[in-house]
């Protein structure tokens, strides 16, 4: 699994997964949403679309790559998923060191 806010590879650690970059634990809740949504494509109800472009770079927890904002949604380029309804907790519970250049 890949970091959301930075895209590097993240660590398992303690049943859940760890960035090093930014020294950042990802809670058990969002790798469990994580886990099922990305890695093993489990079928969600569709989620809401967003009015604004969300702040910040953010990236694919299954491929690494940068999201895209198409349509009121963030998403993978490659159709991994979207993260549109994880954002709200990984800005509020998760802090990431800054990476350079962003």
């Amino acid at each position: 699994m890949h970091c959301p806010k930075c895209g590097d590879k993240m660590i398992p650690k303690n049943n859940s997964v760890y960035c090093e970059r930014g020294q950042m634990m990802l809670s058990k809740t969002l790798y469990a949403r994580f886990q099922g949504r990305f890695i093993e494509h489990i079928v969600e109800e569709p989620l809401l679309q967003r009015v604004n472009k969300p702040r910040g770079l953010w990236f694919c927890p299954a491929c690494g790559q940068r999201l895209k904002f198409i349509n009121g949604y963030l998403v993978c380029p490659d159709n991994h998923g979207s993260l549109n309804d994880c954002l709200f907790d990984l800005n509020s519970m998760h802090a990431h060191d800054r990476v350079a250049g962003s």
